[in-house]
């Protein structure tokens, strides 16, 4: 395999799993999240399993989070990788998001390898780029968050992760749950936080929220139920600042000097009257 077709792969496989540090990813498409039996309602026995307490400390720290216009959040994920052993080893990851509502976002990962992959959304257009490699890929999206992130779902085959918190309508992350419970207050990094634990089909999320005026998220779990050895995502949102300062001029890419552009692999499934590459 040549080079440039290794760099490919590699651009393609950032772009899969960019977000990855905060996901819900496993509960679904945020355009197919809720699915009830009847539109707009729930099953009764969803009702009666889920703890009425952990379902308002869940909308109050929702509309909170998407009440904010903008807001900047750092902190850092652990993930597991289930070995053909069945051994569980463990990478890590820490991040710096800014968001714009209704479509900029501008995200800087570092992985454990030292390198930092930035993701620019300017309201029309994604860029990744991979400061190790040099390279940097673009995509032409839609033209609001929430579109965004389902557009890069459906035509990456891979859901977008922390992805789940940055939609204007996060209703579903209630409406998922197949259960859940109140579990007490926990501290968070001596953070007051109301520890709330939900059961879905395919994973198991556990989400800690702050007790004070601002509901944020500190700390969420998931636990993927369907995938060998239940590997488990642990994200730590340790610093919000709910009121930034955030220039459009933040959102937009400059090529950095010696970094060249790449194509980027998709999915062969996609719509292809949306978007296209550049």
């Amino acid at each position: 395999m040549g080079k440039h077709k290794k760099t490919r792969v590699a651009i393609s496989l950032f772009l899969l799993v960019f977000l990855s540090w905060l996901s819900f990813s496993g509960m679904g498409n945020h355009a197919r999240a809720a699915e009830p039996d009847q539109p707009g309602q729930s099953t009764g026995n969803q009702a009666s399993a889920v703890d009425l307490e952990s379902l308002a400390i869940l909308k109050k720290a929702t509309d909170y989070l998407t009440g904010l216009p903008q807001f900047r959040c750092k902190g850092y994920k652990e993930v597991d990788a289930v070995q053909e052993s069945g051994q569980k080893v463990q990478f890590f990851s820490s991040y710096d998001v800014h968001l714009k509502r209704p479509n900029r976002i501008f995200v800087s990962r570092t992985d454990d390898d030292g390198i930092m992959r930035r993701f620019w959304y300017d309201g029309k257009t994604a860029t990744m780029y991979d400061e190790g490699e040099k390279v940097f890929g673009q995509m032409q999206v839609p033209e609001t968050i929430d579109e965004m992130l389902d557009y890069l779902e459906t035509v990456l085959e891979s859901p977008p992760p922390l992805a789940d918190i940055l939609y204007n309508d996060l209703s579903f992350l209630a409406e998922r749950a197949l259960s859940g419970a109140y579990l007490g207050i926990s501290f968070i990094q001596n953070i007051a936080c109301d520890h709330l634990a939900f059961r879905g089909e395919s994973v198991d999320w556990q989400i800690w929220i702050d007790r004070s005026e601002k509901p944020l998220f500190r700390k969420i779990v998931i636990t993927y139920k369907e995938l060998p050895g239940e590997p488990q995502l642990s994200a730590h949102l340790e610093e919000w600042n709910v009121a930034p300062q955030l220039p459009d001029t933040l959102f937009q890419f400059s090529i950095p000097e010696g970094a060249r552009r790449i194509p980027i692999v998709r999915s062969q499934r996609r719509d292809r009257n949306e978007g296209g590459a550049q």
